[in-house]
């Protein structure tokens, strides 16, 4: 059994900054994953267009439809909830 003495020990000797990225290298991926998201935005809204908005009775049309918009929404979710955390905890950055 591991006593909490040396759990702490060991939560204690991680090295953030060995993991660290470069301001300039967060601040390129973060571009990236915005044109990600306006890309996954675009492909969603034309895959809407392309299929005139197929009625619920076309399953497949319907749930893909969906699926897309999903996707694009948690992509975005995704990358702004890490962007939030890495500005705000700063160990992740050099």
């Amino acid at each position: 059994m591991v006593s909490l003495k040396e759990i702490l020990k060991i939560s204690e000797d991680i090295d953030y900054q060995k993991y660290a990225a470069t301001k300039r290298d967060v601040k390129k991926l973060e571009a990236k994953c915005k044109k990600a998201e306006k890309l996954l935005a675009e492909i969603a809204k034309d895959f809407k267009r392309i299929h005139n908005g197929a009625p619920s009775s076309h399953t497949v049309l319907y749930n893909n439809r969906y699926k897309f918009e999903d996707l694009a929404r948690d992509a975005s979710v995704l990358f702004d909830g890490w962007f939030t955390f890495l500005y705000e905890d700063g160990d992740y950055i050099k």
